[in-house]
Parts: C-alpha cells; structure tokens; sequence
C-alpha cells in the first residue's frame, strides 16, 4: 500500500510560516543555527532545481559564466 506524501513526510512547526524570499536570504544563518553545514543539509532534501541554481551562482561566481 502507498502512502500520500503528506502522510509520509514531517514538517518543521515554521515551514509554512517562512515566506520562500526569507528562507534563501537567510540561509546563511539556519546553517549557523543547526551549528554546522553537514547538520543542516542532512535534513533537508535538494531538489534538482536547488542544485541548478547553485550550480549556475558558483559559476558565475567563479567568473566561468555570463
């Protein structure tokens, strides 16, 4: 038997009370507050959509894209 994702996943008591805007400008600081990357990203699911956009920011970053 299948379950629904709603019956299958756990969120957070805030997760729908953070507008999307404040969730990436303040990534810095939830990863500051699990008290190291590693913690932080253990929990959280990247979608692929998430690794494009930081793969294409590091680039640019780096100066290998426009």
């Amino acid at each position: 038997m299948l379950i629904s994702v709603k019956d299958a996943c756990i969120l957070q008591d805030n997760a729908l009370d953070i507008r999307v805007a404040d969730q990436i400008e303040q990534l810095d600081e939830l990863i500051r507050m699990e008290g190291s990357d590693d913690a932080f990203f253990t929990r959280t699911h990247i979608t692929h959509d998430m690794c494009v956009l930081v793969t294409e920011r590091l680039a640019r970053l780096a100066g290998k894209s426009n």
